[in-house]
């Protein structure tokens, strides 16, 4: 019996294009800090920075590990630079909403599985803040649901798609894998959930596919075929 349903974010409950959405983000985020550093520059430390994110090995924050990285690189202090990103998640980010898509079925989804007594995870790639994982959630319409858990780069050591993520967020919210059941839309980063035991469901639209390793998911269909599949679970 499964006890907690874990949500992608981008691309499952919020419709959006991953790649064209980051273009757009680093298309605002570079030139807002060209007092700090070129926007070239600025573009190269922060995508080498979250490079390193990506491949963290559990010992610190993905917070930590990026300012670890970013601030010599930087050559600015955190005090200098966690004031200014603060205002860019809080003033320009919400921006981006523009290319985002919406769906009142996001919504229904996660109030399905609130409704049949489930935890619920909103487990996004945590690379970002959790400021900027919220202001999507709001576009997604589902920022008000009792969340147990929403992974981001303060709280979160690890990454997608290193299973240690799953993982971490099995012993967070204290349900063994087993007893969980993860739906998203990428192969590679979501349906690798499947290699600690849990169960799987590839939202089908949006969908992201690199072809290896490849992945089985236990359901798949749009957000529509994913209600019928929580219904009977």
């Amino acid at each position: 019996m499964s006890k907690a349903i874990l949500f992608d974010l981008d691309g499952t409950l919020l419709p959006l294009n991953t790649e064209e959405f980051l273009k757009k983000y680093f298309g605002t985020v570079a030139p807002y800090f060209r007092d700090v550093a070129a926007p070239a520059e600025f573009l190269k430390y922060l995508l080498t920075a979250t490079e390193k994110m990506l491949q963290n090995d559990g010992t610190v924050s993905n917070e930590e590990l990026f300012m670890q990285q970013f601030l010599p690189a930087i050559k600015q202090e955190r005090e200098v630079m966690a004031p200014l990103f603060e205002t860019f998640y809080r003033d320009e980010f919400p921006q981006l909403k523009q290319y985002a898509g919406y769906t009142e079925q996001a919504a229904e989804v996660v109030q399905l599985a609130v409704d049949k007594g489930y935890k619920i995870v909103l487990a996004t790639n945590p690379v970002f803040p959790e400021a900027a994982i919220r202001h999507r959630m709001e576009w997604a319409g589902v920022g008000h649901f009792p969340w147990a858990l929403v992974t981001a780069y303060e709280n979160t050591c690890t990454c997608k798609p290193n299973p240690r993520y799953y993982q971490e967020i099995s012993d967070k919210i204290k349900v063994r894998p087993a007893q969980c059941l993860m739906i998203g839309n990428d192969v590679q980063e979501d349906i690798v959930s499947k290699s600690l035991g849990m169960t799987t469901f590839l939202v089908t639209k949006n969908l992201i596919d690199r072809g290896d390793p490849t992945y089985e998911p236990d359901g798949r269909g749009d957000l529509t075929e994913l209600k019928d599949f929580l219904s009977k679970f």
